[in-house]
């Protein structure tokens, strides 16, 4: 209670009145069906119309509860117009100054009418916002986000009230200031699903096209942070109408080749938008392409150009290499690391990165250019999820059982369906592209351990490079369990075996420099990439003779023999070991090659 309803409690004829209020909030306690609503919300209006001298209303907190409580969306619109009816005595009396500072007490009830108001009540409602609402002015701020929430779902297309709840939207603009406006806006789309379509259409039907978006920034509001977490959360809506009208306004508010967003915000927006894809809806899909290769909506070239007269190919090229390719593979990238190391997720959450960039990958101008840059870190998510969800100890794969590993990858239903989605993803590289990305993989690990040690010197043995060799090993031993290597018969022939030559020839390049546990997961990892291999059949003409990836020559006997290739194999290791290490090392070295006899 204020001071002012203090003082006026000693003015007999207003205890009188808050009596009086008081008797016409008791009807609602024995209201057992509406029309009883209606008789007492009768009674209280009466006495705040034979009271209005007084323009304070007693109870008010009281009032406001049952006022909203007879605005519930089950009861008849008969209960709505008259609990309308008082809202508007109530406005009359207290005026704007008293409306502002109790706002919350009464929008309570009004916000959420609009959404569920049978079409006798809505120009009432708008009228109430119209009249009362609207010249509070910069008051509103406080209750803005709430308000529009109230009024957007009246901004339906082709509905009766279409004009008139955009007029007024355009009033409210103007009245708090723009800024502030879209601001409150940006917070009912991210909050409020319902209001998500109405919401960014008349952000749409506001935007100036022969503008740029610098021109428009009052757009953005006051929290581009905001905005863009409101867009990010809109494009993975569940409604195709809210993603398709989502994209639209990706397309003309964060173009790659403009600043408005910084680097981290726009691939948030990128992160969330690639998972339109997953509905394979082609409107969607035109859209993200668009703003991904530099188009508008319409299909015009939007950006700097390569050359004054490219044609859209060129084009297209030109812009994704330049402005969007390094920000789809972080994006992507952030997909992948999100699913591999965050809490505990569905089977869906975790098949969704695999997915994403199988469909990507139908788009040539898009999925293969980004794969180089992505596969290692989906071979890595791949990893720990399996792992995660069968609970693997830390120590390396080779040191278990294979068969009963791959059985047992297998037999899990979450594991299984990664597996299967992994191998369609694979299976759609062509049948050499994976094996020898994994042996410039292991070149390129050999190639930084040196670098490190040179840096750190003998002694130094903490550095820790962005993909140990220990690991990579741990990576390609585990998806030797797990990829069909039977969909295509040179894998087993011709890919493998080059992947081991290129292995051993990187051995035996950085010899020196690697540590006795890499050169033991290194060789354990040959060995079961040997037993991997099949020997190739032979075609007419060759005389029993095979040509090796290599390019050196083998008699069929060699290949079917595999003894022989195992003996040949750790004889020529051993002898390098006993010639360039150290006793003890090569020791230790000759013990481990004993897997190969």
């Amino acid at each position: 209670m204020n001071t002012e309803e203090l003082e006026l409690l000693t003015d007999s004829k207003y205890r009188n009145y808050v009596a009086a209020v008081d008797k016409a909030l008791k009807n609602f306690e024995y209201s057992s069906e509406w029309a009883d609503l209606i008789s007492a919300l009768g009674k209280l209006n009466k006495v705040l119309q034979n009271n209005a001298k007084y323009q304070v209303v007693p109870k008010k907190l009281t009032i406001g509860k049952r006022l909203a409580q007879c605005l519930h969306p089950a009861l008849p619109g008969g209960v709505h117009r008259k609990a309308l009816e008082t809202y508007e005595i109530i406005f009359k009396i207290i005026g704007p100054k008293r409306l502002a500072k109790d706002l919350f007490l009464y929008s309570s009830g009004l916000f959420p009418l609009l959404a569920n108001a049978a079409m006798s009540v809505k120009p009432t409602l708008l009228s109430l916002y119209e009249i009362y609402y609207l010249p509070l002015g910069k008051t509103l701020k406080p209750g803005l986000q709430g308000l529009l929430t109230g009024i957007l779902p009246g901004l339906e297309e082709g509905s009766e009230y279409y004009e008139r709840t955009n007029t007024l939207l355009e009033k409210v603009a103007s009245a708090v200031d723009q800024s502030a406006f879209y601001s409150a806006l940006w917070g009912s789309l991210l909050t409020s699903p319902a209001v998500r379509l109405p919401g960014i259409t008349y952000v749409l039907s506001h935007l100036n096209r022969k503008l740029s978006m610098e021109d428009q920034l009052y757009i953005i509001g006051s929290d581009i942070e905001l905005m863009v977490e409101a867009v990010s959360t809109s494009v993975q809506d569940t409604s195709v109408l809210v993603q398709r009208s989502t994209l639209d306004l990706i397309l003309f508010c964060f173009p790659f080749h403009m600043s408005q967003a910084t680097r981290p915000d726009m691939i948030r927006i990128l992160s969330a938008a690639l998972h339109v894809v997953l509905r394979r809806d082609m409107s969607l899909n035109r859209r993200l392409y668009a703003w991904l290769l530099g188009f508008d909506n319409n299909g015009a070239l939007i950006g700097p150009r390569s050359t004054r007269h490219s044609n859209p190919e060129e084009h297209a090229t030109y812009y994704f290499n330049n402005f969007s390719k390094e920000m789809l593979v972080q994006a992507m990238i952030g997909i992948l690391q999100v699913n591999g190391h965050g809490e505990e997720s569905t089977l869906m959450q975790d098949l969704k990165p695999f997915r994403i960039l199988i469909s990507l990958l139908d788009k040539p101008e898009l999925g293969p250019a980004i794969l180089e840059d992505v596969l290692i870190e989906v071979f890595r998510t791949l990893y720990t999820q399996c792992k995660a969800e069968l609970e693997l100890q830390a120590e390396p794969s080779f040191n278990k059982d294979h068969t009963q590993l791959s059985s047992k990858l297998r037999e899990n239903k979450k594991t299984a369906e990664l597996i299967k989605t992994a191998n369609l993803l694979f299976n759609s590289f062509e049948p050499y592209y994976m094996w020898d990305y994994i042996a410039r993989w292991f070149e390129e690990c050999c190639r930084r351990t040196l670098h490190a040690r040179l840096q750190t010197g003998p002694g130094g043995g903490s550095e820790q490079s962005e993909l140990p060799l220990t690991n990579f090993c741990l990576l390609v031993d585990f998806l030797l369990d797990i990829v069909s290597l039977e969909t295509y018969i040179e894998i087993q022939t011709e890919h493998l075996p080059q992947l081991l030559l290129r292995m051993i020839s990187a051995l035996t390049s950085h010899l020196h420099t690697l540590h006795l546990s890499e050169l033991t997961d290194s060789l354990r990892l040959c060995s079961k990439i040997l037993s991997k291999v099949q020997p190739p059949l032979l075609s007419a003409g060759t005389d029993g003779i095979l040509q090796l990836p290599s390019g050196h020559s083998s008699s069929i006997k060699e290949w079917e023999n595999k003894k022989v290739t195992d003996l040949c194999f750790a004889a020529y290791w051993k002898n390098t070991f006993c010639v360039e290490r150290k006793s003890g090392l090569s020791k230790s070295v000759l013990n481990l090659l004993q897997v190969f006899d």
